[in-house]
This record gives C-alpha cells, sequence and structure tokens, in this order.
C-alpha cells in the first residue's frame, strides 16, 4: 500500500524503451480508459427525455432561457432548502447548451456530459499523485455508479463534480508538487461550487485543514490572487444576503440556534452512494418491480463497505506512520472527512444528491479495497477480483438501465413522477393544435395554480414562450372557463368527478396522452360558449349581484344530499365586468349556509381564479361542497356568499348600477334541509 500511495506510475519507464514496445505496454490501458469512458457515456448520454423535470430542475433551465432569450442576469433562483436564497451558478452555466438548443434535453446532456469529462480527470488527477491501477479503478467505480449517473442529468442546483475534482487536483499540486500557482484554480473554482449550490460550504473545514497543515507551501502571492478572485466570485451572492440582511440573519439564526446535532446518516448513505443500493426508490410505487436488481445491489453495497473500511485503514495506517505518501493520505481523509463532518455536526435534512460534494474522494477508499484483490500478488485471488469487479459494474449498469427502462412505462408516484420526455410530448401536441385550430390561448385546469407547483413550472417552461396560459384552479380548487363566443382549449393534468362531469357537458376531448398507473393522464378539451339564456337554465337560484371588485355573481344550483351529516354541493357562476369601484384585492369567495336568525352551520372559503386571471366577459363554474352537520336541524336555510380579502378579511361590497355600497353579501335560497 505505501508504494502505492508514494507512488511510482506504473506506466512511466526507462526513456530508453523503444516506441514500439511502449505501445504495447501501453495499450491495455488505453483499451480499459476507452471502455471506462464509453460506459461512463453511454449511462449518462443515454435517453435524455428520461430525467427528472421538477421544480428543481425547471428553476435552473428557466434561468438559462431567461439569461439567453430576455438578457436578465439573477443573482438567485428560487429558494433553498435552508430558506436562504438559491444560488444561480448551474443556470449561467446552462446558458451554454441553451444557445445551442432550446430543446431541454440538451441541457441534460449538457450536464451529464460534464460527469462523463469528470470520470476521466478523476483517473488523470489520481494517476497523477498515486498509480495507474488506483486511478483506473476509481474512475471504473465513479463511471457505474448509479446515483451520480442519475444526478448527472439533474439540471438543477447542485455542486459540479467536475470542479471538485480540479479542485482536489490544484490542492495536491500545491501540497504534492509544490506549485503554488495552482491556487489561482483552487480558489476560484470553490468559489463557483458555492455558486451552484450553497452547500458547498461544506468545503470549508477541508479548505482550512489543507491550507492550514501544509501552510508553508500556500504561503505564495498566488494564493492572494485566487483569494481574492474567488471572493469577487461570491461578491453578488454576498450582496444578495446583506441586502436582506434581517432575513438573513433570521434565517441563519433558525438554521444553527439548535447548536450542534448528531446526524449519522451520511455513513448510511456513502455507501449506498457508491454502490447504487437504493436506486430503485426512483420507481417510487413500482420499485417492487426491480426487487431482484435492488437485491443484488444490497449485495454490492456490503462489499463496498468492506472494501472502503480495508482502504480506509491503509490510508490512515499510511498517515500515521507517516510512510512514503503520507501526504496524499492525509489529502484524502481531509476532503473526505471534512465535508462529512459538516454533514454529522452541522447539517440537517440530508439527502442523497449532497453527497455529489464528496465526489471523487467518496470513491477512493473502495478504489484501494478493490486494488488490495486485483493487485494481489496471489494470482488467483486477483483474477476472483477482476471478475467480481467486472460483475459489480454490469450489475450496476444494468440497474440504471432498469430504472431508464422502469420510469417510462410504470407509475412512479412519490419517486421520480412524470419524465422530461412525457411533458415534451404533451407540449408538443398542445402547440400542434393550437397553430392548427389558430388559438393562442389555453386554459390549464385540474391543478393547483401556484407558481410553485411542478405541474405549472414545467407546462410554462415548455409552453409559456409560445401559448398564453391561463391557470384556473387558485389553492386547487377545480373550476372552468366557458369562452364569451366560439370555442376554448383547455389541458386537464388531472381533473376529479365534478370537473369530469363539467368537461363532458361543456366540450369534448380532443387529445390523450397516456400515464402509466393513472387512468386520466393528462387531457385536452376544446370547451364550447353558452349563451345567457342556456346557461339561465342551469341556475336556478339566480343572484345578479355585482360586487366592487368587478365580479359578478350570475346564479347558482345546489346538489347533492340535503340532509343533516351530509354534503351540499353549490355550483356557481360567475364573470368578471371590468367595472372595478374599489381597487381593494378581495379575491376570495366566502360561502356560508345561514339560518333564519343569521346564524352560521356550515362554510367554505375560496376561488377557482386568481385575480390575475381576471378577464372581462370570462363565465367561470366553480364548485363549493358544504360539509352539513349531521345534528343540523330539519328546515330552511339561506346561502350567503361574497367576497373578501383573505390579508386583512376587508369585504367586497354588493354595489347598484351606479356602483353605490348596499351590502357585503348576497342571499341564494332558501334552500330546504331534509330529517
Amino acid at each position: 500500500m505505501a508504494e502505492y500511495m508514494g507512488g511510482q506510475d506504473m506506466a512511466s519507464g526507462p526513456e530508453a524503451w523503444p516506441l514500439a514496445s511502449r505501445v504495447r505496454t501501453a495499450w491495455p490501458r488505453y483499451a480499459t480508459l476507452a471502455a471506462i469512458a464509453a460506459l461512463a457515456l453511454f449511462l449518462r448520454l443515454l435517453w435524455p427525455g428520461t430525467s427528472e423535470f421538477k421544480a428543481d430542475e425547471i428553476h435552473q433551465q428557466a434561468l438559462a432561457d431567461q439569461i439567453w432569450l430576455d438578457h436578465r442576469l439573477a443573482l438567485s433562483v428560487s429558494t433553498s432548502s435552508a430558506g436562504l436564497p438559491e444560488t444561480p451558478f448551474i443556470g449561467y452555466l446552462l446558458v451554454i447548451p441553451r444557445s445551442l438548443s432550446a430543446d431541454p434535453r440538451a441541457k441534460v446532456l449538457f450536464l451529464a456530459l460534464l460527469d462523463a469529462v469528470a470520470v476521466l480527470v478523476t483517473y488523470v488527477a489520481v494517476r497523477r499523485f498515486t498509480e495507474e491501477r488506483l486511478a483506473i479503478l476509481a474512475a471504473a467505480l465513479y463511471a457505474a455508479a448509479p446515483w451520480p449517473i442519475v444526478f448527472s442529468r439533474e439540471t438543477w442546483a447542485q455542486v459540479v463534480p467536475l470542479f471538485t475534482v480540479l479542485i482536489l487536483w490544484a490542492a495536491g499540486e500545491v501540497v504534492l508538487h509544490r506549485r503554488p500557482g495552482a491556487a489561482l484554480l483552487f480558489f476560484p473554482l470553490l468559489a463557483l461550487q458555492v455558486q451552484a449550490h450553497v452547500t458547498a460550504v461544506v468545503f470549508l473545514p477541508a479548505v482550512l485543514l489543507t491550507v492550514g497543515l501544509f501552510w508553508p507551501r500556500w504561503r505564495h502571492r498566488w494564493t492572494i490572487i485566487g483569494i481574492s478572485i474567488g471572493l469577487l466570485i461570491l461578491l453578488p451572492y454576498a450582496v444578495l444576503l446583506v441586502r436582506q440582511w434581517p432575513t438573513t440573519r433570521a434565517l441563519l439564526q433558525q438554521n444553527g440556534g439548535h447548536g450542534l446535532i448528531f446526524d449519522v446518516r451520511v455513513f448510511r448513505y456513502a455507501p449506498w452512494f457508491v454502490s447504487g443500493a437504493t436506486v430503485t426508490a426512483l420507481m417510487g410505487e413500482s420499485a417492487p418491480l426491480l426487487r431482484g436488481w435492488e437485491q443484488a445491489l444490497q449485495g454490492i453495497n456490503w462489499l463496498t463497505e468492506g472494501l472502503s473500511l480495508w482502504g480506509l485503514a491503509a490510508a490512515v495506517c499510511v498517515l500515521v506512520r507517516r510512510r512514503a505518501g503520507w501526504e496524499r493520505a492525509a489529502l484524502l481523509l481531509i476532503w473526505l472527512i471534512g465535508p462529512i463532518l459538516a454533514f454529522v455536526f452541522v447539517r440537517g435534512a440530508l439527502g442523497m444528491h449532497y453527497l455529489l460534494i464528496l465526489v471523487p474522494a467518496i470513491f477512493l477508499p473502495a478504489a484501494w479495497g478493490w486494488e488490495q484483490l486485483v493487485g494481489s500478488g496471489r494470482r488467483w485471488l486477483a483474477v476472483a477480483g477482476a471478475l467480481a469487479l467486472a460483475a459489480v459494474l454490469l450489475v450496476q449498469s444494468g440497474a440504471v438501465l432498469a430504472v431508464y427502462r422502469g420510469v417510462q412505462s410504470n407509475p412512479t408516484q412519490n419517486g421520480f413522477g412524470w419524465p422530461l420526455s412525457f411533458w415534451q410530448e404533451v407540449a408538443q401536441g398542445v402547440r400542434a393544435r393550437t397553430a392548427a385550430e389558430g388559438v393562442t390561448e389555453v386554459q390549464v385546469l385540474g391543478i393547483n395554480d401556484g407558481t410553485w407547483t411542478a405541474e405549472r413550472l414545467a407546462l410554462d417552461d415548455l409552453l409559456g414562450r409560445q401559448v398564453h396560459l391561463r391557470y384556473v384552479g387558485q389553492g386547487g380548487r377545480p373550476g372552468l372557463l366557458l369562452p364569451t363566443k366560439g370555442e376554448a382549449l383547455a389541458l386537464v393534468p388531472a381533473a376529479d368527478p365534478l370537473l369530469q362531469q363539467a368537461l363532458a357537458r361543456y366540450g369534448e376531448e380532443v387529445e390523450h396522452w397516456a400515464v402509466p398507473g393513472n387512468d386520466w393522464g393528462v387531457r385536452l378539451y376544446r370547451l364550447h360558449a353558452r349563451d345567457a339564456a342556456a346557461l339561465a337554465l342551469e341556475m336556478p337560484l339566480s343572484a345578479g349581484a355585482t360586487f366592487d371588485n368587478g365580479m359578478r355573481l350570475l346564479g347558482a344550483r345546489v346538489e347533492g344530499a340535503l340532509a343533516p351529516g351530509q354534503s351540499l354541493l353549490l355550483t356557481t357562476y360567475w364573470t368578471f365586468t371590468g367595472k372595478v369601484y374599489n381597487p381593494a384585492l378581495t379575491d376570495t369567495v366566502f360561502t356560508h349556509l345561514v339560518d333564519a336568525h343569521g346564524d352560521r352551520k356550515a362554510q367554505n372559503d375560496g376561488f377557482a381564479l386568481s385575480h390575475s386571471q381576471w378577464q372581462t366577459g370570462d363565465t367561470l363554474v366553480q364548485w363549493v361542497s358544504l360539509d352539513l352537520p349531521a345534528d343540523l336541524p330539519a328546515g330552511d336555510y339561506w346561502l350567503y356568499t361574497g367576497m373578501y380579502s383573505w390579508r386583512d378579511m376587508s369585504r367586497a361590497n354588493v354595489v347598484d348600477e351606479n356602483g353605490q355600497p348596499q351590502s357585503d353579501g348576497v342571499h341564494l335560497g332558501p334552500v330546504h334541509i331534509g330529517p
């Protein structure tokens, strides 16, 4: 082990060797490297549409579009899990593939390609500081590890493993080869990692130990220059934090106010990250279909744990005994244990993706363990080790392909979710339909219209620049808009029974995209306009009340079992007149069931159409369900409805034709509740 840590390169040899002899000696290495590169590229670049496309992935893609198309820069993107502003570097990095193609898969391929390059750079860096066989083993383990492969295709805010490899390379140049100029690479790349994801601050213990323990080798003007460049890179984010200092201080106190934690999950996650164990959990509810693969990966995980402990013990032994190569062992332990301790004592809510910070150091202990097998002087042990390693790489590769296939053809609720390729298929179909029918607007029904929801983010990202999307579903309340004339298209990613009935009543299905395990899938409907006379027949409870916010309640219809302990279903019809007498933002509807004395017996609040979507002439149809108390006496009751602001609870007033306030609500009824 000492010679491997101290490291004479096996590939180097006497300068007097003839060229032909060198080629004969080197070709197995080149063939092995080519196989590793091919494996890394194949597993990362295959089926780029089979990648997750949720809020985290979309935020960075949207930022790249914003920079490239709108020329608007940003200091942050959304909010991190710690509550701090999310750093934007990945979005800036994705401008490179965005400049070449508008297809989101180009961004996936770009990041996956960077990770494949990181595999090869890992080989070069490890070979430079140790020896050939260890470099090949580390690169091979990285190339086939399922979790890094999956994460390499995520377009979200995360550290870039390629940068971490280069950071360690630069540290090795300064510490081991005494080349202080590498500090010009070391510190700026660290700053870029923090700009890629704020969690990269867990590198701080490793940085302090690397510089502090080997300070004489860092004591150079290049270190000062490198630190200065790094600080300049961090300056925009620092300005953002200072600009909102009260919020920043509160978040720091909240996250650090509980003192040190003790979270040992990282020691369980680390072997999983290297072996691929639990990767089948991405299948969500369909994970049992890959039980065989998971069992095989669990076997690899036990092997990985043993070999990693063996490798770590060897590194510690070299360091403690100050054998040749102890400085290399020190760097490994610093960059492996430093971030791990930060996860153990400081960082909470640990997820598997945070372990990307440990690449490539996380693969070296296992690689050293494997090296003891395949490099054994006992031929039978070396052959057995090589065959076992080949089997491990094959199983890991097969598991990755099985997951790719599985998420394409099976339900993955609570796991992978709908992949990018599915959303692209939907977007392509909507664009084709709108172009064929000459329309530029599409309603989106059946989902929460919150700008943070994955469905809205996906549709906005893929369609928002070509089609005007109008979302009906504020707070998740279903509803639909009837066009004033002609027809309108409505995209429906989900629909409860009431919305399905309304869609059948007011339109017909024109497109359907199937989703495994989901009977509804995603559907496109064509809605037809209804004239006033036809609508009047649907609402026996006529209202005709106009509010000072411009909304007008046309009427309502009562359905359901009108008995105590049952639910009363109220369908209401609203339109926006455009005449606003009071600019107060009263955009929430209240619906009360009251008795003859005005006492409230049941209540439901909410409005399906957010204020930003109000357009003159639209007719909104929405449903309200009132749960009737089991002890409600039989008799006549009234529905009292109106609008208010949830911000200050102020109510909109019903106004006359001159805009004069009359009341703060409308009585509908009576409604008879039977025994």
